[in-house]
């Protein structure tokens, strides 16, 4: 609320919880049957917290005109450290074995539970041979993030490179190699489709098409149609495709398909149950005949 003669904003604080499906309303949940037990009683900490502010109003000074505020997100992250909430702290957690370190607010899937599993199944698709025996030697990771799949999967390989857009998280990447004594692997802070085309691609053009495996992990909105033609004309042996948004990602298998490559496997990830959200992995292979 503005209130004008006072020249000062008053603000409401209200539920804690989650935004009611197709309406504005924020829906109190105190207590969450998904999160871990660390974040449910942080959670009841918050709430104590501000249990006397939601029946009153906080005054702050305010000099201008007054935005009207709808909301804000509250972040609960569960690392090692324990559950932090500020987003622009460090935190490490340990996944398969390998310990990574990135910033509390960026992208980093948070289910503990199904999360080793699914970099399981990721490691599976990437490394095993092909199907006239061949072993995969090299591996391309878009979209690569801190680096949990080029990471996870450098054991199985001679040589793999990640390439991420956000210039933060291809340092965590690279930090993270260190970290773990990981020396085979090379980050690249640049678009998905530079690594193909443009002054990264030399990193990759004398890759054997017949042992490498590129791993793509894209946003919602899936992959560019100028990436996905670079990746046909590169002709990797394999392609292994993880969607937060199995409707994208189904567009893009078409284009895969339709430019030579058969679908090997699928398998869905339910990692925030009792919710429309999954992650499906779909692994591609090269066709015999290209």
């Amino acid at each position: 609320f503005f209130s004008p003669e006072e020249n000062e904003v008053l603000y409401k604080v209200e539920e804690i919880g989650f935004q009611e499906q197709s309406r504005r309303r924020v829906v109190d949940v105190p207590f969450c049957h998904i999160a871990t037990d660390a974040i449910n009683d942080a959670t009841d900490a918050i709430n104590e917290k501000y249990a006397e502010m939601r029946e009153q109003l906080k005054r702050k000074r305010h000099f201008g005109r007054a935005k009207r505020k709808k909301g804000a997100s509250l972040l609960l992250r569960h690392a090692n450290e324990g559950v932090v909430t500020d987003p622009t702290s460090y935190v490490t957690t340990i996944v398969e074995g390998l310990e990574f370190r990135f910033m509390a607010g960026t992208f980093f899937q948070n289910n503990p539970y199904v999360l080793p599993i699914m970099v399981q199944h990721v490691v599976e698709a990437a490394s095993r041979p092909s199907a006239d025996g061949t072993r995969m030697t090299h591996l391309i990771d878009c979209y690569c993030g801190s680096g949990l799949f080029c990471l996870s999967c450098a054991s199985k390989f001679d040589v793999c490179v990640g390439i991420e857009l956000n210039k933060k998280a291809a340092r965590e990447a690279t930090g993270n190699a260190k970290r773990n004594n990981i020396t085979n692997c090379l980050f690249v802070d640049a678009s998905a489709e530079a690594i193909f085309e443009g002054s990264d691609a030399a990193i990759v053009r004398d890759y054997p098409r017949e042992s490498t495996v590129v791993v793509c992990d894209p946003p919602r909105k899936g992959c560019s149609e100028e990436f996905l033609e670079q990746v046909y004309e590169f002709k990797p042996q394999r392609v292994v495709y993880m969607s937060c948004d199995p409707s994208t990602q189904a567009r893009d298998a078409k284009g895969i398909v339709e430019n030579g490559y058969e679908i090997v496997s699928v398998q869905p990830f339910d990692l925030f149950p009792q919710t429309r959200h999954i992650e499906c992995l779909m692994v591609f292979e090269k066709e015999k005949f290209l």
